[in-house]
């Protein structure tokens, strides 16, 4: 059969993910089998205005993988596509388009026509996550595709709402919040993240005690926010302090008056023991204020600029300016102690990176307690959801829960689900699924909307049930029957508190069970040195770059090779040993179908006694009911099988092969059950290029390229093929593409080779049923003789490459062995001088040879290569001791580098590890020359 030198992934790429697509191979209707046990995973919905980065493709193809092996054994799979709108990131970018396109702010057009703007925008450059996500080769059921601003979406999150406000869980109240003040907006606990600042400032601020000459000092990292404080606070045990309790302190800059107040919060032995409260800009100090029923006064805007409450000398300056004013003024007026350098720690906003303000507002609240409590519980009952790696991921999960505070879930924008609240003109609220629902509520004809939008995760926290149809007024559909709760959930540890956590609550909540049994969490991409990839350093890898560069599969075994839990670096050099195992792949393929005449796929060639079994299961028999009439006629239906086991007549490579595919098969099972996807991925890589490339082809070439016709010649060929055509199907989950390109072009391969449950839909490897492994084909014998003959073998190849003998030379192997392991040598004899290229085997239980002869020892032999007449041993003493000299210069380089402390600390992880490898390498090599040094001595 004709087939291409090489193989072209961009062509297969495109070709077969159209004909899946349009075959409604992703849809679990595909499946025939009404029993079919149901397997589905949601993807974690990327935004709508992203692009695929690589943590999408690692967390993607670890999940298709698992669809791909699921659909493939049968189950009725469904892997549910989707994206979230991504409230503050659309409403920005489409804010800074409105702004070069038409020099305006949404405030200048107005919510309506603004909101109608954003979907105009999803609806022209919102599909770029989607035709990446096809590039990628996912099996997800484009029909089921889901938009987290869906109506049937959107109606669930409204009629979560309003549940969760009748039950008293969601609430409005006024509360230190954290706010962003670049994008103007609440943001939850979880959008925050910390920065070290090294280079910052603590002030010491004097300020006077009323009627005396005392005053009292507090240290601040925030001078601004004194022109809102309302007290200072004290232990009530600390001596230096207690008289001053109860007095009054004239507050500078302000012409105000605030109480000295005791407070057990105050910890006396930190900085001067005395603390401003400032009870509207810092959450500990609200806290105290409502226990010491403080004043609240905000200072700033919304913007982070100081407001007419600061004064109006301050008023309108940016918060930092009004710091150097604040600072500038105390030391005029001699109440400035002294500044301090001090290392702090800076609340940012996770997305613009701005300061975050701790800020009094009004906000939309929702207690967490009682979901919590169901979280927990479920936990603790059914150790539920079960995590992988689970150390350390269960324990921050539950140390996490078990600390819950209510969640913030109002945001200060225009796109995303407005909350369902009205307010009438005396400003009652009224909570209803819709306005003419309000209206009934409020009797009256005039409500205005809350102009708030609920937080993103709100909508993402009930993603696992609301594809499912779920939206609070249709509580069960087929779908939520069938796939629900799904199987796994795949994500990065950055959101186990974000998502995860809510979607197990919610679950729990509204549909009465866990949203899903395990979640594996994934690593991080690093670049190659270690380091977070991110814009600013301009570090970044777009997989699509590398998709075009190396292709899909090559990508995607790559991720999943790298897939132990753990972060791990980027490097081109291992993607690009995957192109390669695509094009070792590609050109074994291509000898096997060039020698294929009278060869053909036939799964009973490799295990023969199968054939009987599937004769009586398609007969609907069991085997226990056979009787004697039964057994005779299947002895007549299959003549050979009534003879002895015709395993027996398989050549030793015949069964090392089919042992080592059916115990790899088994293997691959199990770590795709454990979620072991680097396991996984190293069994299937080293049958393919060691055992089945690198050495079954080379044994039986012989055989297979035998110019005469015979049913000897043409099994061995079914053999190949068939051993071939198995282990593609392994392969399948991470190299879809090639695999599909080659299992095409195998002669005679048909529906017939499908899972049962997809007989009548046109062939396909992805239908194609998952190999299982047969633990009864495993001979372990078979593997460990074969196992001697590869040792021997490999040992000759490597004396031939260490002594400098030439190719065409042809010395004789002197092996020292026992009688029975010299039976397998001499059964073989054959394969090992032709793959070790010598003319002689000579076999005996001690060795007889020359001085200057070459040794090696493998398990239970010892070898001998005589070298008179073979090298100039002169030359060959020479270049040896020349190449020790080089090892020995390289070595003491090296570990000058690992001797250097302040090398080793600064270096990249990888780097140090890398040199260590190569100076163990050394140590090895070292150890061979010298012995070989000696053996020409």
């Amino acid at each position: 059969m004709e087939i291409a030198k090489s193989y072209n992934p961009k062509e297969a790429e495109e070709t077969h993910y159209q004909t899946w697509e349009a075959s409604g191979c992703f849809a679990p209707e595909i499946n025939e089998n009404r029993e079919a046990e149901p397997f589905s995973i949601v993807i974690p919905p990327p935004n709508v205005t992203g692009s695929l980065h690589m943590g999408h493709a690692l967390q993607h193809t670890l999940m298709d993988v698992l669809t791909r092996r699921k659909r493939m054994q049968g189950y009725k799979t469904l892997f549910i596509v989707g994206v979230d709108h991504a409230g503050i990131s659309t409403q920005l970018m489409v804010t800074r388009q409105l702004k070069k396109d038409e020099h305006k702010t949404p405030q200048d057009i107005g919510r309506e026509a603004f909101i109608e703007k954003v979907w105009a925008w999803k609806e022209k450059y919102g599909g770029t996550i989607q035709n990446q996500i096809r590039r990628e080769g996912l099996s997800v059921d484009w029909s089921r595709e889901r938009f987290t601003m869906d109506e049937n979406l959107s109606l669930a999150v409204r009629n979560v709402f309003v549940k969760l406000y009748e039950e008293g869980w969601i609430y409005r109240g006024k509360r230190i919040v954290n706010w962003c003040p670049r994008d103007e907006t609440v943001l939850s606990d979880l959008e925050v993240k910390e920065e070290t600042k090294k280079d910052g400032k603590l002030f010491y601020l004097q300020y006077p005690v009323k009627d005396s000459d005392v005053k009292i000092t507090v240290a601040t990292t925030r001078p601004e926010t004194m022109l809102g404080d309302t007290a200072v606070a004290v232990n009530p045990d600390d001596e230096r302090y207690k008289d001053l309790i109860g007095k009054t302190i004239e507050l500078p800059l302000t012409n105000r008056e605030i109480p000295i107040v005791a407070d057990e919060y105050v910890d006396a032995e930190f900085g001067t023991g005395a603390v401003k409260i400032t009870p509207a800009h810092d959450p500990n100090d609200y806290e105290l204020g409502l226990r010491h029923d403080l004043p609240q006064i905000s200072v700033m805007n919304q913007d982070a600029t100081m407001n007419a409450d600061s004064g109006a000398e301050f008023e309108g300056l940016d918060r930092y300016k009004a710091r150097e004013k604040v600072v500038e003024r105390f030391e005029k007026l001699g109440l400035l102690e002294k500044i301090d350098d001090y290392e702090m720690v800076l609340p940012v906003c996770e997305r613009c990176k701005t300061v975050i303000e701790p800020f009094l507002s009004e906000q939309w609240f929702c207690k967490m307690d009682e979901m919590r409590d169901m979280a927990l519980d479920l936990m603790r009952r059914e150790n539920t959801p079960h995590y992988s790696p689970q150390i350390p991921h269960e324990k921050v999960y539950t140390t996490w829960l078990e600390n819950l505070k209510d969640w913030t879930i109002s945001r200060q924008l225009w796109w995303g689900h407005q909350i369902p609240a009205w307010y009438d003109e005396a400003g009652n609220v009224y909570v209803a699924r819709t306005k003419e629902e309000a209206l009934e509520q409020a009797k009256t004809v005039k409500l205005m909307q809350d102009a708030d939008v609920l937080d993103t995760w709100f909508s993402s926290a009930l993603w696992a049930f609301s594809t499912l149809g779920w939206d609070g007024e249709t509580i069960e559909t087929e779908d939520l029957k069938t796939f629900y709760p799904t199987d796994v959930l795949v994500t990065g540890r950055d959101i186990i508190f974000l998502w995860v956590s809510r979607m197990v609550m919610t679950g729990l909540k509204f549909i009465g069970e866990k949203p899903f049994k395990d979640v594996i969490i994934h690593g991080t991409v690093l670049d190659k040195n270690g380091q977070r990839m991110s814009k600013m350093k301009m570090n970044g890898i777009d997989p699509l770059d590398v998709f075009d560069k190396y292709g899909v599969d090559a990508t995607r075994i790559t991720l999943a090779g790298s897939s132990t839990g753990v972060d791990f670096a980027w490097r081109d050099e291992r993607v690009e040993s995957f192109r390669n195992f695509a094009n070792k792949i590609w050109n074994a393929t291509r000898f096997c179908l060039l020698n294929s005449e009278g060869g053909r796929v036939d799964y009973f060639s490799i295990n023969p006694q199968s054939e009987v079994s599937e004769i009586k299961r398609e007969l609907n028999v069991e085997l226990v009911e056979l009787d004697e009439e039964d057994e005779e006629f299947l002895d007549k239906v299959v003549p050979e099988f009534a003879a002895d086991n015709p395993k027996e007549n398989l050549s030793l490579a015949d069964k090392w092969i089919i042992s080592r595919l059916n115990k790899t098969a088994i293997s691959l099972n199990k770590a795709l059950d454990a979620y072991q996807f680097h396991e996984a991925v190293q069994l299937v890589y080293h049958f393919f290029w060691d055992d089945f490339c690198d050495w079954y082809i080379e044994l039986v070439k012989d055989e297979i390229t035998s110019e005469i016709i015979n049913t000897k010649r043409d099994a061995a060929r079914t053999r190949i093929l068939t051993v071939l055509e198995q282990a593609l199907r392994l392969l399948h989950p991470f190299m879809p593409f090639l695999t599909e390109e080659l299992w095409q072009k195998l002669p005679e391969v048909s529906a017939e080779l499908h899972n049962a449950a997809y007989k009548n839909t046109p062939p396909t490897i992805m239908l194609a049923d998952f190999p299982r492994g047969d633990a009864a084909m495993i001979d372990e014998r078979a593997e460990s003789e074969m196992q001697a003959v590869i040792d021997l073998i490999s040992k000759v190849r490597n004396i031939r490459a260490e002594m400098n003998i030439k190719p065409g030379d042809k010395p004789a192997i002197h092996v020292a062995a026992k009688e029975d392991l010299q039976t397998v040598f001499k059964s073989n004899e054959a394969q090992i001088l032709k793959l070790a290229r010598a003319e002689r085997l000579i076999l005996n239980e001690t060795l007889n040879v020359p001085r200057a002869s070459a040794k090696a020892v493998i398990a239970g032999a010892e070898i001998a290569v005589p070298l008179e007449g073979l090298i100039d041993f002169d030359k060959e003493i020479q270049r040896l001791e020349n190449q020790l000299s080089k090892l020995e210069t390289e070595q003491q380089r090296l570990n000058g580098q690992l001797s250097n402390a302040n090398f080793v600390e600064r270096a990249p992880t990888e780097k140090v590890q890398e040199i260590r490898a190569r100076v163990a390498e050394i140590e090895t090599q070292t150890v061979t020359l010298k012995q070989n040094l000696e053996s020409l001595s």
